[in-house]
C-alpha cells in the first residue's frame, strides 16, 4: 500500500508534476496566443485604407518640409489612389504643385478634388488660386483677354465671389493694353500675335451675362458694361462679326441697361447695315462685271439722299468726309468727341477686299447743276492686286460734239479708267457722253495736252 502510496504519491507526484506542467505549457500558449493576437491586430491595423492613407499623407508633408517636392507628390498621390476622397491630399499635393510653380497642376487637383468631394475648402482654394494666376499675369504686364476669360469660372463657380468681381473691374485696362496699341489687334490681329478675337470676346460678354442672369449685382452689372465696349480709342472689325456684336450689344443693354458709349456704338452698327443695304444690289452687278449699271445707280434717288447727308453735313454715324468707302467685308470704329464713329476700310487699307465703292460728296456744279459722281475698284483677280483698276462715273452737265462739230450743253455720263501697275506707272482713258449717241473716248494725256493748247 506504502508502494502504492508512493507509486500514488509518485504517481501523485507525477500527476501533480504534469499538471504543473501543463499549466505552463498553457500559460506559455496563452502569451504567445497574446502576442501573435497583438501582432496579428497591428497588421491588419497598419493595412487599413484609413492607415496607410495617413501615412502616405505623412511621408508626403515630410517631403515637403524637406523641399522634395516631386517625392511629395507622388507620396500623396500614393494617398489618393487608395482614398479619392482624402481632401488633406488634395490640398497638400496642389500646395507641393505651387511650390515648383505648376499653378495648373495644381489647379487640375484642386478641381478634381472638389468634383471628388464636394469640399467647398478645396473649391475656395481652386477659385483663390485662379485669382493669384490672374493678378501675377496683370501685374507682370502679361495680361490680356485670356486671362480675363480665366477669371470667370471663379464667377460661375461662387457668383457672389467680390475679389472675383473687383478684379474683372481693375483687369479692364490693363488686359487690352497690347491688343488697343494697333486698330487692327484687337479683334483682328491673331495673324500678328494677338491673343483676341471676336469669337473670345463674345464668349466673354456671353458668360457674364450668364452669371449675371443668376445672380443680378450692380457691381457685376457696371463691369458687364464695361466690358461691353473695348478699352481702346480704335478697332477694326469683319462685317460678319459687326452684325453679331450689334446682336451682343442688345443682350447687354436689355440685360444690364446701357450708357452712351454703348449707345453710339449700337448706331454705328445700325448705321452700317443700313448703308451696306443700300449697295447690295450694285455691288452684286459690279461683281460680274456690269459697271454700266452705275450709270442708273448714281442718279437713284436712293443714292443722292445717302450722299447728301454728307455733302450737306448732316447728322450721321459714319464719318464725315468726302469720299466715303463703301466695302462689304471690314469696317473701322473710332471713339471721337465722346461718342463711336465709324467708315468701311477702303481698298488702300484693305487689298483683300471683294470690291470697293467710293461716294463723292464734293460740291462742283456746273451751270448750277450738281455733279454726282462715284467710284469703283474691283477686288484683286486670284490674289493678285496687279495691275489695279479704277472706274470712276460722273453724272454731269456739259458740252459734248453733236453731229460733226455742234457743241451741245446737257446732262451725260462721263467714264474714267485708271489702271495702275506694280510699278506705279498710270494709264488713264476717258469716255465721254458713255453710253450715249455722241460716245467718244480718248486717253487722258491727250485730254491734258489739248486742254493746255
Amino acid at each position: 500500500m506504502d508502494v502504492v502510496r508512493s507509486f500514488r504519491g509518485s504517481d501523485s507526484s507525477f500527476v501533480a508534476s504534469r499538471s504543473k506542467a501543463f499549466d505552463i505549457k498553457k500559460a506559455g500558449v496563452i502569451a504567445l496566443a497574446t502576442i501573435a493576437t497583438i501582432a496579428v491586430g497591428y497588421g491588419v491595423y497598419s493595412h487599413l485604407p484609413f492607415v496607410k492613407v495617413n501615412k502616405a499623407i505623412a511621408a508626403g508633408n515630410r517631403y515637403s518640409q524637406s523641399a522634395d517636392y516631386e517625392a511629395a507628390i507622388s507620396s500623396y498621390n500614393t494617398a489618393l489612389e487608395i482614398d479619392e476622397g482624402a481632401v488633406e491630399a488634395y490640398n497638400n499635393m496642389a500646395g507641393a504643385y505651387l511650390s515648383i510653380d505648376d499653378s495648373e497642376s495644381a489647379k487640375k487637383i484642386l478641381l478634381d478634388g472638389w468634383q471628388n468631394t464636394d469640399n467647398k475648402d478645396l473649391l475656395n482654394n481652386y477659385l483663390t488660386v485662379i485669382l493669384n494666376d490672374a493678378v501675377n499675369e496683370i501685374n507682370r504686364g502679361e495680361g490680356d483677354i485670356d486671362t480675363v476669360l480665366s477669371i470667370i469660372p471663379v464667377l460661375e463657380a461662387n457668383n457672389t465671389y467680390c475679389e472675383a468681381i473687383e478684379l474683372l473691374d481693375a483687369a479692364y485696362n490693363r488686359c487690352f493694353t497690347v491688343e488697343s496699341s494697333d486698330a487692327d489687334m484687337f479683334f483682328r490681329g491673331e495673324d500678328m500675335g494677338s491673343s483676341c478675337n471676336f469669337a473670345k470676346y463674345q464668349e466673354l460678354i456671353n458668360r457674364l451675362l450668364t452669371v449675371y442672369a443668376i445672380t443680378p449685382s450692380d457691381e457685376l452689372a457696371e463691369v458687364i458694361k464695361k466690358y461691353a465696349i473695348p478699352a481702346t480709342s480704335s478697332f477694326t472689325i469683319d462685317s460678319d462679326d459687326a452684325a453679331q456684336y450689334g446682336e451682343l450689344l442688345q443682350n447687354v443693354v436689355s440685360a444690364v441697361g446701357s450708357n452712351s458709349s454703348i449707345d453710339s456704338m449700337m448706331d454705328c452698327f445700325a448705321n452700317a447695315k443700313e448703308v451696306q443695304s443700300i449697295f447690295v444690289d450694285i455691288f452684286s452687278q459690279l461683281d460680274i462685271g456690269n459697271v454700266d449699271e452705275l450709270r442708273d445707280f448714281i442718279v437713284s434717288d436712293e443714292y443722292i439722299a445717302y450722299r447728301d447727308i454728307f455733302l450737306n453735313n448732316l447728322e450721321t454715324s459714319q464719318e464725315n468726309t468726302t469720299y466715303i468707302a463703301i466695302s462689304r467685308e471690314t469696317m473701322i470704329l473710332n471713339f471721337v468727341n465722346d461718342k463711336w464713329c465709324y467708315r468701311f476700310l477702303s481698298f488702300e487699307e484693305n487689298p483683300e477686299s471683294k470690291g470697293v465703292i467710293t461716294v463723292w460728296a464734293n460740291y462742283f456744279e456746273d451751270d448750277g447743276v450738281q455733279r454726282t459722281s462715284i467710284s469703283y475698284e474691283p477686288g484683286a483677280i486670284n490674289g493678285n492686286v496687279y495691275p489695279h483698276t479704277k472706274y470712276s462715273v460722273t453724272y454731269l452737265k456739259s458740252y459734248i460734239t453733236s453731229g460733226k462739230s455742234t457743241k451741245v450743253a446737257q446732262m451725260n455720263y462721263r467714264l474714267s479708267t485708271l489702271i495702275t501697275d506694280e510699278d506705279g506707272n498710270m494709264t488713264e482713258t476717258v469716255v465721254g457722253d458713255w453710253g450715249g449717241v455722241n460716245e467718244w473716248t480718248m486717253d487722258i494725256e491727250t485730254i491734258e495736252s489739248r486742254i493746255r493748247a
